[in-house]
């Protein structure tokens, strides 16, 4: 949706104090992602009235309201970070959390002071801590990072930035890579995304075994970068890695498509981990294939498959039913959710 001419011309400025106030209470005719852009710019207003007005008027929003809002990839950076600092309800900072738009040092911030369940959800974008291993500093510094948390965090420090924990490398996932110390045998320098492929048999299990070994002589900070970046054919290999950190990294890539997100969902050979977050992923479960194809996968975890069953239309209920390839607990979420549907077409 293309911003509407009134939320432009905040944008650009000099908007007069009458309009300026009519907007601080919540009265201007633009969407609801506009007026909360609107209403925290002018929170931070020269003129007292209008300032105090546009923070009465967020004040009125709720946090459900707000989380759906900041859960928006479009939702301006601006803004993530103004919530960053104001709200601490764990709708919104879950929400701002989960959002890749959001700035590096609202995240840092956060990290410093949110709870165990949050440290876990900020652990799982590989690709933030390793633009902003601040972060990954200020874990440690939460009372709250637990045991677990901590041996996460230390595991990451061991992987990615080889012991220089104090003296971290602020970058893009590829300059920390580079940030590695150097082991005692060389080791193979990463391939280009359009070289990995290069010569290549044509043979489809040969290409794989190829490609597989090529892709195992990289060190874990090169397959996370060739996760992220690379072709398709070494994401489908990457994903089934043994490293967690690898597997998880392709599930992140820019470059992912729905066909490649249900072709993993329904792999045998990948870490429960892996169906895991596309299951918990709304973002990565939003077609039916995915969520089809997680139900049917006997590795999915079982609550994860149990919450796709309402999901799937009838005539797939009815064959899971007789599936004896899936374990029992879900044929008999399939039983019920039939019963239940044709219970209420009876009653009407």
């Amino acid at each position: 949706m293309s911003p509407s001419d009134f939320f432009k011309t905040f944008l650009e400025g000099n908007v007069p104090l009458r309009v300026r106030m009519i907007a601080a209470r919540g009265l201007a005719p633009v969407v609801p992602a506009e007026m909360l852009q609107i209403l925290v710019m002018l929170c931070s207003d020269e003129d007292a009235g209008v300032s105090r007005q546009a923070c009465e008027t967020l004040a009125g929003w709720t946090d459900e309201e707000i989380a759906g809002q900041l859960s928006d990839d479009a939702c301006a950076p601006s803004v993530l970070e103004y919530f960053a600092l104001t709200r601490s309800s764990d709708a919104i900072r879950e929400a701002i959390i989960g959002n890749r738009a959001t700035p590096p040092g609202a995240i840092a911030r956060l990290a410093q002071e949110v709870q165990e369940r949050l440290l876990e959800l900020i652990l799982e974008n590989r690709v933030r801590l390793l633009q902003s291993p601040e972060i990954v500093q200020k874990i440690r510094l939460n009372p709250s990072a637990t045991p677990r948390i901590l041996r996460q965090v230390q595991e990451i420090e061991q992987e990615f930035f080889s012991g220089k924990q104090q003296s971290y490398a602020v970058g893009a996932a590829e300059q920390a890579a580079e940030t590695v110390e150097a082991p005692a045998v060389p080791e193979p320098e990463i391939l280009p995304e359009d070289l990995v492929l290069e010569g290549l048999p044509v043979d489809t299990e040969a290409r794989e075994t190829v490609l597989s070994e090529r892709l195992r002589r990289m060190t874990v900070p090169q397959k996370v970068r060739m996760a992220l970046v690379g072709p398709r054919e070494a994401r489908a290999v990457l994903v089934r890695d043994s490293n967690k950190l690898v597997s998880l990294s392709v599930l992140q890539s820019p470059k992912l498509s729905d066909s490649e997100i249900e072709s993993y969902a329904s792999m045998r050979n990948v870490s429960d981990e892996v169906l895991r977050q596309i299951g918990s992923s709304r973002e990565l479960a939003k077609t039916y294939g995915v969520a089809h194809a997680l139900v049917k996968n006997p590795k999915t975890p079982p609550m994860i498959a149990q919450r796709m069953l309402s999901r799937l239309t009838t005539r797939d209920l009815s064959l899971l039913v007789r599936d004896r390839g899936i374990p029992e607990v879900i044929r008999r979420g399939a039983q019920r959710m039939l019963s239940q549907r044709t219970s209420t077409q009876q009653k009407h």
